[in-house]
Formats: structure tokens, sequence, C-alpha cells
């Protein structure tokens, strides 16, 4: 047997003396702790031996304390330190030596005995620690297992390695690497395997397809006979950075018995000059961080499948196997919160520390850099005297660390690892004993305040550190009052609030005391930006979601009052937050109850305290959201981050239960009357959502359901049920309002149509004029094909129902006639039609008797549809009687001015009132013309427009001419010199949407058909320029391609005017040069442009123009690497830049065949892309890695 193996047998199975066991402890770890004094006869206190300077010389006072254990070693842990604290004494270090194995569950319970009594992490000296002694040191093997044997220096596997590791967890990830290294070995080639601790170095080995053995720090007189014994075809000799001599030793057993073995040889990054120093010829292998998807592999392999248990494992373990697995395994057992919470992780991060780094001050930098959020070399020079490390050697240090994987650099500032930062602050300053005093960072970085107030708030976040949790909240006492606050404090209040609840509430409170008071706004780049009341807002976000404050949402609603942005484009609308929350879908919980119920009764006591018809508005959308019955979230994958998972359906049966019951406290809120006698009641308007609801709950009944899955029956049933009950409590309030009760209607008259089941649902008296007034709407439309038969769905012929009431309404003469126009306006808004009556208002006119009359009553009752219909008769009937004052005063009213203007010039006739209104046209106006210019042939107003001193309506005019288009008038010759001069000054910007695309079909025409005009047009959007300083693309997009279809002496005037001026974008000497070999070769020759500037045409030009152009640059002295440079750039480009660099690789490797005028720039544009093709790869993998 093994030896190893049977000294793990011994020590499992054997009794073994308690006293010897400590005599062997003692010995073993003397020359760890130089200071360790065993406890020998008489009372020990509760310890075996006591450690002097187990912090080093810095604090001479301090003591550790031994315990030596054949037993359970939590039990002699908790015994010891009970029995320390009674006979007082000091313990500031705990080391425990034991016989048993531990697991990752006894070392944390462990962790927490003396995290309780304020102490660090125990230091554990266990069974497999034993082990690698004993075999190293046969008189204690002796003394205490009696196992008599010479230990072999070649083992089958790493002696640290557990037993299960190979059998039970999965290689993922390393095909490719474990490929690199079979191939190395296969070829007999010595190799190098390099990587940080923790990246799998050792275990990658242990998958060669060969016969592979471990060389064992031992004695190695008999070396050469197990060589020869086991023949084997690899040696590995694990942490080669610290055995330089064993591997000088292998070295000589392989020459000297002959033999073929290679040396496999892990090491660290900072130290793989010293391995292949000590194996010359050797090749390197290195092991990279594991990328995110493949750790989520491993980890869902090893049984952790749950999204907020896989992000906490990915992000801690930060690609590192052994990481993940540590922190799988305590999860496996029960430790979910200490892994959650990172005190798991915290206690792994110092023993993970001290075995990388180099002393005490390498840690205390890190710890430094931690606590500062990151150190340029600036930093690092000024952080030297405060570690004791001479300034010339921080950049060193920190780049060594980075080799190791601990710290990166981003944007020359050092950052340590994200999963360290946080436990490392709390370790380091925040628990006893302490690193270091926080104080003194502070004193030496005092212009870093926030960013050590941040380190303070993640390290008690992650940490149960009084200290930690004492210096937070030292750190709010001293602050100003929150008027004063700037962005950076609120950061950090930001984080402080993530503490508990009771931080989040001093949070929530100082956001509110913003949002009251004066705030100063900024101006940034001519936008005015709220920065104090924009941080208020989104800490009321961040603890409405983490606590459910019902401060927090008592502000959000109060925000929403008012806020009239679009939901589904706006995530941070208050309104869209609080909707969010309570029909989220959790990724592990699903859905929860409890948040619709809290958020339900934080609206309530809000609409209890807020009854004006705003409050009501936002009160009743709130309502709505928490009672639907639909469900959605999404969430980004923790193994894939790119990948988004979108969820959406109905509420689980029992929720929707729950829902019907807490209905009950609505419908006593919208019966209740208000003590201070408030005008309280709600306004028809806001009733809409809530009528939406009881549909969305009827149609549920139905069967209706988004998602994929349709819902139960049960479900149904409630649907029915809930459905009902909403409807029932909104009756009354529904009939008083004639526009909701012909909504509801409706919406009901649809679900009868579709409803098979006979269930009664209930009717509503419906005002036959508002029936008239409100057309058809949109629910006619629901689901008209799953009708029984649609002609006992149809309705009387509308236009004659709309003519019968504008008969009505006529005869009832112009104030009266007005004011049922505006009532049935009102109502036909709430009954969902959106077209306000303007059916209505154009049956009327020709029945207007008075037109002035109506005209002069709808000015006055504010009616832009009458007053339209009413001018359009006027002008009909006596066009010579309309006063000007009447139009000016209308044209100066917003809601009147498009309609006037539609209404005077629609009629392409030009009069005393059509002078008057061109005449009074503004820019703005331009919008109205689209919708003029619909005659086939050319008008008066036309021509008017044409030659309007505005040059936006005048080119809106030129536009719509059938001119380089088929659709318009003919442009009569007469207007031609008036309509070039338009289109000369035309500015497409300025233009409506679709005259804009006739702009570009226009200047496409010109191009080709009239060189000269497009000329002048060009030339002046450059004057424009030229007085800005700069050239951008100009509109319509894409339009400097027509410059290609100029003739050469057009192109040749404006490559002139292009070459010397700014530019944002491409440039246009692009299409104005192009493959023209001719212009180019006069442009230079004239010397009107010199070849750098020429340059500019081949920019993203990997086509003829860079075939045609290259040569004559390269003639005229331009390097080729410039050419290659400017050729290989994008303007915009969709995939990885790893790929887009493997694209112009191969351009640019057959280019040379294509044109060997441009073999040098071939050659220097592969060279580019390759170097850049390199640290793209590296950064993409980077990238996978963190998951980004």
């Amino acid at each position: 047997m093994d030896l190893v193996v049977r000294v793990r047998q011994a020590l499992r199975e054997q009794a073994i003396h308690p006293t010897e066991f400590e005599r062997c402890a003692c010995a073993l770890l003397q020359s760890r702790y130089p200071g360790l004094s065993a406890v020998e006869g008489g009372h020990d206190f509760g310890r075996d031996a006591d450690i002097y300077f187990p912090l080093g010389t810095d604090d001479v006072d301090a003591r550790g304390r031994l315990l030596v254990t054949t037993g359970d070693p939590v039990a002699n842990l908790r015994t010891g330190l009970r029995r320390m604290r009674e006979e007082g004494v000091r313990a500031d270090l705990i080391v425990v030596a034991c016989s048993r194995a531990v697991d990752a569950t006894t070392r944390a319970a462990m962790d927490r005995l003396c995290a309780r009594r304020s102490l660090p992490a125990p230091h554990i000296y266990a069974q497999e620690w034993f082990v690698d002694h004993f075999v190293r040191e046969p008189a204690w093997r002796w003394n205490l297992l009696r196992i008599a044997a010479d230990l072999g220096a070649l083992l089958d596997r790493p002696l640290e390695a557990p037993d299960h590791v190979t059998d039970l967890t999965p290689l993922v990830g390393r095909e490719s690497t474990l490929a690199v290294l079979d191939s190395e070995v296969d070829a007999g080639r010595d190799t190098v395997v390099v990587g940080v601790p923790g990246v799998g170095k050792t275990r990658l080995t242990a998958e060669l397809d060969r016969r592979v053995v471990y060389l064992e720090q031992t004695q190695l007189d008999r070396l050469i006979d197990e060589l020869l014994q086991a023949r084997p075809d690899a040696v590995v000799v694990d942490d080669a950075h610290v055995r330089l001599d064993d591997i000088r030793v292998l070295r000589r057993a392989r020459r000297q018995a002959d033999l073929s073995f290679v040396i496999v040889a892990p090491t660290w990054p900072d130290r793989d000059d010293e391995v292949m120093s000590a194996l010359p010829g050797a090749v390197r292998v290195d092991v990279d961080l594991l990328e995110r998807a493949d750790m989520n592999t491993l980890v869902t392999s090893v049984g952790v499948t749950g999204h907020r248990a896989r992000a906490v494992v990915l992000a801690q373990a930060d690609g590192r196997p052994g990481w993940a697995l540590t922190l799988c395994e305590l999860l496996a057992t029960g430790e979910g919160d200490s892994v959650v919470t990172g005190r798991a992780h915290l206690a792994n991060v110092e023993r993970h520390l001290r075995r990388v780094t180099e002393s005490e001050t390498a840690v205390d930098t890190l710890a430094c850099v931690a606590a500062l959020g990151g150190a340029s070399t600036e930093t690092l020079y000024a952080l030297a005297p405060l570690v004791g490390e001479p300034p010339a050697s921080m950049s060193g240090l920190m780049e060594r660390l980075a080799r190791n994987g601990l710290v990166e650099t981003v944007g020359d500032v050092w950052r340590l690892q994200p999963a360290l930062r946080a436990p490392l602050v709390a370790r380091w300053f925040f628990t006893t004993p302490a690193g270091r005093p926080w104080s003194t960072v502070c004193d030496a970085f005092p212009e870093r305040a926030s960013d050590l107030a941040l380190a303070v708030m993640s390290a008690a976040r992650v940490s149960d550190s009084p200290a930690a949790r004492a210096a937070a909240a030292a750190w709010i006492r001293a602050l100003p009052a929150p008027t004063d606050w700037d962005t950076e404090i609120f950061a950090v209040v930001s984080e402080y609030a993530q503490l508990d609840r009771r931080a989040a509430e001093f949070a929530v409170a100082a956001a509110h005391a913003v949002l009251d008071g004066p705030r100063e706004v900024h101006q940034l780049s001519g936008v005015s930006v709220d920065l104090a009341g924009d941080a208020a807002v989104r800490q009321l976000i961040q603890s409405a979601e983490q606590f459910l404050l019902p401060d927090a949402v008592s502000g959000l609603l109060d925000l929403a009052v008012g806020d009239h942005r679009p939901r589904h484009s706006t995530p941070q609308h208050p309104l869209r937050v609080l909707s969010d929350l309570a029909g989220i879908i959790d990724p592990d919980f699903g859905t929860e109850i409890e948040i619709r119920r809290l958020l339900l009764r934080s609206a309530l006591d809000w609409l209890r305290a807020h009854r004006e018809p705003s409050h009501w508005a936002v009160a009743t959308e709130m309502l709505a959201s928490i009672f639907t019955v639909e469900v959605s979230g999404n969430w980004t994958d923790p193994g894939a981050p790119n990948t988004v998972t979108l969820s959406r359906g109905i509420d689980r049966a029992e929720n929707l239960a729950q829902l019907i019951s807490l209905w009950e406290q609505v419908a006593a809120v919208l019966d209740a009357e208000d003590e201070l006698e408030r005008p309280c009641g709600c306004p028809p308007s806001a009733l809409v959502p809530l009528l939406d609801l009881a549909l969305t709950w009827l149609r549920l009944g139905e069967g209706h359901a988004t998602g994929h899955a349709g819902p139960t029956d049960e479900q149904k049933r409630l649907g029915v049920e809930g459905g009902g009950r909403i409807l029932a409590t909104l009756y009354p309030l529904l009939q008083a309002s004639p526009g909701l009760a012909l909504r509801a209607q409706r919406m009901l008259d649809s679900l009868r149509e579709r409803d098979g089941t006979g269930r009664e649902l209930p009717s509503f008296n419906v005002d036959p004029d508002l029936e008239a007034f409100a057309g058809r709407g949109w629910w006619s439309h629901l689901d008209a094909a799953d009708a029984a038969d649609a002609a006992d769905a149809a309705e009387p012929d509308p236009p004659l129902s709309v003519e019968a009431l504008a008969q009505k309404i006529a005869e009832l003469g112009p104030y009266d006639g007005v004011a049922r126009f505006g009532e049935l306006a009102e109502q036909s808004a709430l009954a969902g039609d959106q077209s306000g009556g303007i059916w209505v208002a154009d049956q009327m006119a020709p029945l207007l008797s008075d037109p002035s009359a109506w005209y002069e009553a709808a000015a006055t009752s504010g009616n832009p549809l009458l007053l339209r219909s009413a001018l359009g008769q006027w002008l009909k009937t006596d066009p010579t009687t309309v006063p000007r004052d009447i139009l000016a005063r209308s044209l100066d009213n917003p809601d009147f001015r498009s309609g006037v203007i539609s209404v005077v010039l629609g009629r392409a006739e030009i009069d005393e009132s059509a002078e008057f209104v061109i005449a009074a046209m503004r820019k703005e106006d331009v919008g109205l013309l689209d919708s003029l210019f619909v005659h086939d042939e050319p008008d008066e107003v036309l021509q008017r427009l044409l030659l309007h001193p505005i040059a936006a309506i005048a080119s809106s005019a030129a536009v719509s001419f059938a001119v380089g288009q088929r659709h318009g008038p003919s442009l009569p010759e007469v207007w031609r010199p008036a309509w070039r001069e338009a289109v000369q000054h035309m500015r497409v910007e300025d233009l409506p949407q679709h005259s804009q695309w006739r702009a570009g079909q226009l200047l496409g025409h010109l191009a080709e058909s009239d060189p000269d005009l497009f000329e002048a047009w060009f030339t002046e959007r450059l004057d424009e320029m030229t007085d800005r300083g700069f050239f951008t693309p100009l509109e319509p997009r894409g339009c400097e391609a027509h410059l290609a279809s100029l003739p050469q002496t057009h192109r040749y005037r404006l490559a002139i005017r292009c070459a010397g001026l700014p530019r944002i974008g491409p440039s246009p000497l692009i299409q104005l040069v192009g493959p023209d070999r001719d212009l180019a070769e006069r442009l230079l020759r004239e010397g009107e442009v010199t070849a750098d500037r020429l340059l500019e045409a081949l920019s993203g030009q990997r086509n003829e123009i860079l075939e045609s152009l290259g040569p004559v640059l390269l003639d005229h002295g331009v390097p080729a690497a410039h050419i290659a440079a400017t050729a290989a750039w994008y303007d915009t480009w969709w995939g990885s830049a790893s790929t887009r660099h493997q694209e112009l690789i191969d351009y640019f490797t057959t280019l040379s065949t294509r044109v060997p005028a441009l073999t040098a720039v071939a050659a220097a544009g592969r060279a580019q892309q390759e170097s850049l093709l390199r640290e793209a790869v590296q950064k993409e993998r980077a990238e996978r890695v963190r998951g980004d």
C-alpha cells in the first residue's frame, strides 16, 4: 500500500495517544510559529501551547493559543474558548491542530466561533496537513502510528489533491489547453504550466493521457531507482518556483539513467522566469482564468443551479475553479447565508493572499489599494511611505500581483479583483486585531474621502464587524444637511442604505428632504440636469425595490403626479418601477403575493392623504398594476450575462385568490368620504385603468392569457370571479359617466360575442348621441374573427348616425351647439375614441347657416374642430367678409393655428385671407405643408409658398414638384428661377419627414441632370459648415453618394473646398475623388490638395478606390502604414473586434496579389491587424471571464 494511503488510514482508524499527538503538533508547528511554547502539566486553562509574537513584532503583547485534539475539533475549540474566557487568558489568534479531517462545514463552524469572540479566522492544521508531514517525519510517524517505511519520491497523484477531485468534478473548459499540454508531453518537451493560484494547473496534469507521476518534496536518494521502476512519461513538479533544486535533481537523474520522461512544472505567472531558467528548452503553456460560461457549467455540474447562488459563486470565484468548488461545497452543506453575504469568502481571503503574496507589506499594500478603490502611479508613490515600501518598488510589486491575478489595471489605475475588495478591507482594517488602523489611510488620503467612505460601507455590508458598522455610522453622522449633498455623498449613502432597513429609512428621509427643497440645476451640453434630484429619485427606487419602504413608495407616487412620460420607454418612471415590482417574477422564487400586499398598503395610505384628481390618476394606475393578473420578469443568466431571459404569464391561482380578497380594501377607499370635506371623489378619467383591469380579469375567465401556457381551469374560474367583483365595485361610478358607461358597455359586448358560456354580464345605459359621436372605436375589432355571427354583430351604418347627430347639434345654434359638441367630445375621449369628433365636425360644416357666429362661439369655447369647420364654410360662402383681426387672433392661438392654416391654404386659392395667412407663416409651420401638397396641378398657393422668404417653407414647396420623381405637380418653366433659388437654399433637416425623402430623390436627380444646381446647393452647405468650423454628414443621410455622379470639373472645385475643412465622420473626398486617378494626380500636381489631405479619400475604402489611389499616394511619399491604417477604418461594425481584424487580415493578404503595386501597403496592413487581433483576443477573453 502507498505510504500516504497507510498514514491517512492510520490517522482515520487508529487510536492516537492524545499527549503524544500534542507533543508532535507542538514540534511540527514550531517552524511555523517560532514563539510557540508548550503548556505541559498543571492547569492549561483551555490551551495546549502559547504562541508569542503571533502577529509579528508589531504587537509584542499579542498572544496566540494552540489547541490540539484527536477528537471533535469544533467541540474542542468551543471548550477551549470558554475556559480561556473564564480564566481570563488573552487570545489574539487561535491555532487548531487536529488529527481528524476538517471539511468546509467544520471550518466554517470554527470560523464562526472565533468571529463571535472578535477573533480572526483560526489557523487550522488538520489530517491532510499531518499526513503531508508524517510521510516526511519517520520519527513522529513511528511514535504515533507505528508505521515504518521509506517514503517514495513519486506518487500517482499530488499529495494535496483530495480523493474526490478527479472522480466527482468534471474538467470543464480546458479542452484546448489540455490538448496543447498533451501534445507537448507527447513530443517529449519539458513544459512549464503557468497560471494563477487556484486556476487548476495541477488538476489539468491529472488529465494527461500518459503515465504521469508527481514528485514530492522528500529525500531524493532513491529517485533514480523509483524512476527506473515506474518508467513514467511525465513527472510533475508542483509549485515548481519553490522547488528549483528538485527540478535540477530530476534533470540529473534523467540524464544519468538515460530516461525519456518529460518534466511538467506548474508555477505562478510572477515566477515563471525562474522556472524557465531551471528548465532550459522548456515550452510554456498558459492556463488562463476559466471563462464565465465554463465556470457556470462547472458550478451547475456539482448541483448549484439557483440563479442567485450561481451569481454569487461566479462573482466571487472570479474564473478560478478551486474557489468555485469550495463555495459550492459550503452551499451544499447549508452554509448558503455565509456564502451570499461574503462571510465565507472573507475567511478565505487572507489565507489566499498570504499564499500568493510575498510579505505582510504586500498584503498591507493590497488592502490600502482596495480601500482607495484603485491606485494610479502617483497614488502608489504617496502610499509607499505609509506601508514602509520604497517608492521605486511599488509598481513592480503591483505588476507581480497582477501576474498572479490579484489586481488588474484599468485606465492606468491598479484595482483589486472585485471579489476581494470588500472582504479584504473588512478583514484588514475592521477585524480584531486589525492589520492597520483605518485612520492612517484616511489621514494619508484626505482627498479620497468619498472612495474611502464607499470602502467602509462595502466592508460593513459583507461582514458582521462592529468596527466597520461603527465607522459607517460615524461617517453618516458627520454629514451636512441633505440639501447640501452632492452626487458623491449620494453614492456613498446609496451603499450605506443597503446595510439594513434602518439605514434605508435614513437614506429615504434624506431623499425626501432633497426633493422637497430647492435644488441647483446644472447645464450639461445645453441640457438642464438636476443632479441632486436624480440621485434622490434613484435612492427612492433602490429602497423601494430592496425593502419596500412605505416612505420610498409614497415618494415615488408623489413623483408620478404630473409625470406624463411614456411608461414603456421610461424604465425609471416611478409608476413603471412600482408596476414592475408588483408583478415581478423572481428567477429563484417565482411570484410573491406579499410584495403586492405591502405595495397596496402603501398606495392606499397615500391615497387617503392625497385626494386631488391628479393623485387619483396616479393611484388608480398603481392599483391596476397591483391587481393585474399578469406577471413578468427578465434577468440575465449568471453564466452568460449577454443572454436575457424574458418570462411572462398569469400569476398562480393561490395568488389570484388572495388578490380578490384584497380588493375589498380598494372598494372601501373608492366609497370613502373625506373627513376634511375636500373634493375627494375619483374623477372619471382615473377610473379607466380600473375598468381595463376588470376587463383583463374577465378575459382571463375566457381563457385569454399572456405567455406560452394557457390558463388552468382554476385560474379561469378566478378570472370570472375577480372580474365580476371589480366590475360590481365600479358599476355605479361608471354609470355616472356617460363616456365610461359607453366604454364599459362596448367592452362587455365584445366579451359577450366571444363568450359561449351564456354567463350574465351587467349592462349600462348608453347615451345614443354619444354612441354616434364616438363612432365604432377599437373595441369592435377585438377578436372580430371569433364572432359567431358577423351579421348579428353589425351595427347601423356609421355615416348615417354621424350625419343625423351633426344635424341635431347644428339645430341647437352656435353657442348651445358648441357646448353640446364639447360635452360629447369630453365623454367620447373617456369612451376611448381618439378622433375627438372630427367626423361630426366635418359633417356639420355645410349645415352651419351662420358660419361667422359658429366661428365666434367655437373660438370663445376653445373648440378647434368646430372653428376649423366654421372657417371653412365661411370662406366657402363669403370669403371676403373674414376679418384679418379674427384670423390674426386665431393664428396667435396654438390650438387654432394649424387648423386655420390648413383650411385657408387647402382651398388652393389666393385671396386676402390666403395672402394674410401665407405672410404670417413661420418656420415651425412647415410641418403642415406635407398635407397640403396633394394636388396634381400647380396652383397659386404653391407659387406663393415657393416665393416665401422663409427658406424652409420655400424649399418644402420646391420638393413637392415632380422633378426627379413621379408624383406631384409639374414645374412651370416660368417658376423655374424661383424654384432653383429655393432648392439652392434648401436645408433638408428643416423639412418635414416626407419632404426630406423627396429632397433626397431630387438631389440624386440633380447630380446627373443639373450638376450646376447641385454644386451650388452643396457649396452653400459647405459655407455654413465653414462658419461652424467643421464638416458633418449632410441631410438626407447618404446624399454624399450623389457627389460621385458629378462631372470631374464640379468634383474638382468641390474637392478643393472640402480638403482643408475639419470634419466629423467620413470625408466627402471619398465620393468626390473616388477611383478617379486623373483627378487625384491633377489635385496633387497643381498643389490644390496635399497628399496627406488626399489620404482622407481612402478612409474605409477597401475597394477600387484604394487600388486606384493607393499607388498615387505611395508615389507622393505617403507611408504605406498610413495608407493601410486609413483603409482599415470602419464607420460601423457589428460583431466582435477579433472578427473585424481577422477579416482585415484576409483582405490585406490577398491585396498584394491583386495589386502588386500595393505590396508594401498589404504587408503593413497585415502587421497592424495581426497586432490588433492579439490585443482584441486577449480583451475579449478577459470579458468572457468576467462575464461582460
